[in-house]
């Protein structure tokens, strides 16, 4: 018999293009965001704005980690992302000072940049290990045209805000460039994202376009991979361009709310899932069937490849 899902803010650990396996802290609900980006994989944002509280319980979310750790879990990092921009939590400091205190594991910010221009998220955005902001437009009307952000978010800012945060911090700063067909692909368009992402001094620049469904109302076509691998050279340093890492629990070993709590999250390709997890396709397919069924969870092609998403009523 399976049980419920044990956890409420806590996700994974999953198998990230960037951080190996990946614990995911959500401190938002589904789905407060700074952003309603044409790309986004977990939906339309409801909560359009950029007011920063206590989004969800600071304690309830230190309580689950601490409950997480206790079993002996393990994972490559801790990282806060999910359901929206994490920095709007006005404890996200907190939860990264609780989790370095526990001598165990890395930590990771996962960031669209748009608060960074305040002095006090970046004074905690600095204890991660590792910071990643987004850099995908090039001035105020491509930023709007892509991200779709809330009154009080500029690329003014978010430009400043990401300059400020290089300045401040000695850990690893990340910058994603995400290139979308017909946004923001064109080479004067590229080559003008590249020139302003070198003023940032990134550790590493990640070029990604869209690998899992966009679900925030906009058809987003998939960008060539040999147009990424060309513009990459334009990039300094030279832009990665992510794979999936690290190992995932086996499906088979996960109850049916943990697997859907997983996917509401962190859509993911259903061949990166039986690589990561050491499943056959076959097999996997057999175990998420009951889910695809009961209509909890749908597999179906995004430009070529077969995606596994939660579907939400």
């Amino acid at each position: 018999m399976k049980t419920e899902a044990k956890y409420q803010y806590l996700f994974g650990p999953v198998p990230s293009r960037r951080l190996g396996l990946s614990l995911g802290v959500d401190l938002n609900p589904l789905k407060a965001c700074t952003e309603n980006c044409v790309f986004c994989q977990v939906g339309r944002t409801t909560e359009l704005t950029i007011e920063r509280k206590e989004w969800v319980p600071t304690a309830a979310v230190l309580a689950e980690f601490d409950r997480w750790a206790a079993a002996g879990h393990r994972a490559d990092y801790v990282t806060l992302s999910g359901s929206g921009e994490p920095t709007m939590h006005t404890g996200f400091g907190e939860v990264l000072r609780h989790v370095k205190a526990s001598g165990k594991f890395r930590t990771a910010l996962l960031s669209n940049g748009s608060l960074m221009w305040l002095p006090e998220v970046r004074r905690d955005a600095v204890l991660a290990d590792v910071v990643k902001v987004t850099l995908s437009a090039w001035d105020e009307e491509s930023f709007r045209k892509i991200h779709r952000p809330a009154p009080g978010a500029t690329f003014e800012r978010l430009l400043e805000g990401e300059r400020a945060l290089r300045e401040e911090f000695r850990g690893q700063l990340w910058v994603e460039v995400m290139l979308l067909p017909g946004y923001n692909d064109a080479p004067e368009q590229v080559q003008a994202i590249a020139e302003l992402a070198k003023s940032l001094k990134a550790d590493a620049v990640h070029l990604n376009t869209t690998t899992r469904p966009a679900l925030a109302g906009v058809e987003v076509p998939r960008m060539p991979e040999a147009w990424l691998r060309t513009v990459a050279e334009w990039f300094s340093p030279k832009a990665e361009i992510p794979v999936f890492s690290g190992k995932a629990a086996a499906p088979e070993t996960m109850t049916d709310a943990a697997l859907i709590e997983l996917l509401a999250r962190h859509p993911i390709a259903l061949e990166a899932l039986a690589a990561s997890s050491g499943a056959e396709i076959a097999a996997l397919e057999k175990r998420l069937a009951p889910l695809v069924a009961a209509g909890n969870l749908a597999i179906e092609e995004h430009h070529g490849v077969r995606m596994v998403r939660v579907t939400f009523a």
